[in-house]
């Protein structure tokens, strides 16, 4: 193998997995630890019966990026599926994001109505808070918005920066329910772990096997570059202090004899009384299923002990600590590294843009050689 190019990925993830296939696509030898024993990170899907569902919650493919779908959908063969969320205020089950047309229905249309009509121009970015009420008015942020994201986030919602609502949180008045508009969008007929196994079957891959910055000296030679997917919290042993994360935990429960359960694959529940923020039906996602009988419903409970959300403090503290692990990161002289991914960039992103970050990980990688 002398001579030949060579690259360390650390962890099998959607974005490790992406960067993978390019990085053998371009000719390298490519080595893949994951600390799991299964790749495929939180978008792995699982099936029981036939059914899928997802046991890290509900993940939906939409892009407006031509290379990205081009790459998902030509290793693994994606189904037309348009995500719709239901909202669920007392009795009404609403589009979410909200329809002006569908809050007629409300006790509160009069006082809704009225606040509707002294927005202000422009959304308020100070806060999630003065974002999301300047967009929609006291009464319906109440409803809607405000103990979702309590449960959601554990903290109040003054305390989220705006950011966690622009592109979230919106009050249309067009009809249209998708939650996306993207021209591409889909879901893989056989799960997203056919996805990133299909990314990942050129490399090399170490399942169980954790990686961090004092393991390289064993996993990695002298000056081979490594792309890290991990969170750099994890990968630093936590040297600068811990990163805010917020984790989920689903129940799957299979519903023998029910075709489909919820009015939408995803119900969001902001009621207080409800301990879960959400209830998903993954089948929702697969029409050729709908037919079938059985389905599984998963709650999500929030506040679990796992990453799988940055949280995006309105002071900006945990921005600051995720650059100054990057600095170390960068800083790094033994190997080069790449940091990519949700995690290890301690974002807030979509699916679309993980698959970007590791084209884009992979392709300065090789660039710098």
């Amino acid at each position: 193998m002398t001579g030949t190019k060579s690259c360390i990925i650390v962890g099998a993830g959607l974005t490790g997995a992406t960067a993978a296939w390019e990085l053998a696509r371009r000719g390298y030898r490519v080595r893949v630890y994951e600390q799991a024993d299964v790749v495929g990170g939180h978008v792995r899907t699982e099936w029981l019966g036939g059914i899928p569902y997802e046991p890290h919650g509900a993940h939906i493919f939409h892009t407006h990026d031509t290379e990205v779908w081009q790459l998902v959908s030509g290793l693994s063969h994606f189904v037309p599926y348009e995500h719709r969320v239901t909202i669920r205020v007392r009795s009404h089950d609403l589009s979410w994001p909200l329809q002006r047309g569908e809050l007629a229905r409300l006790e509160e249309w009069e006082t809704v109505e009225r606040e509707l009509a002294a927005l202000p121009a422009e959304p308020d970015t100070t806060n999630f808070e003065t974002y999301c009420r300047s967009l929609m008015g006291q009464t319906l942020y109440d409803l809607c918005v405000r103990n979702y994201t309590r449960k959601q986030w554990g903290r109040d919602p003054d305390g989220l920066a705006a950011s966690v609502a622009a592109g979230r949180v919106e009050l249309r008045s067009d009809g249209h329910r998708g939650l996306f508009r993207d021209p591409y969008q889909g879901w893989p007929e056989r799960g997203y772990a056919d996805l990133v196994e299909s990314l990942l079957e050129p490399a090399e891959i170490e399942l169980g096997q954790p990686v961090t910055h004092t393991d390289l000296v064993e996993v990695a030679r002298p000056g081979e570059p490594v792309v890290v997917t991990s969170a750099l919290d994890d990968f630093f042993h936590g040297e600068l202090g811990p990163l805010e994360w917020r984790g989920v935990r689903l129940e799957s429960r299979f519903v023998p004899g029910v075709k489909l359960a919820l009015p939408s694959m995803v119900l969001n529940e902001p009621d207080l009384a409800v301990p879960w923020t959400r209830t998903i039906e993954t089948k929702w996602a697969l029409e050729e299923l709908h037919d079938r009988p059985g389905t599984i419903v998963m709650r999500e409970y929030p506040g679990a002990p796992a990453k799988h959300y940055p949280v995006p403090d309105s002071a900006g503290a945990n921005r600051s600590l995720q650059a100054a692990y990057l600095a170390k990161l960068t800083g790094h002289r033994r190997n080069p590294l790449i940091a990519a991914g949700r995690l290890a960039t301690y974002s807030y992103i979509n699916m679309d843009q993980a698959v970007r970050q590791g084209l884009d990980a992979a392709r300065r990688l090789a660039e710098a050689r």
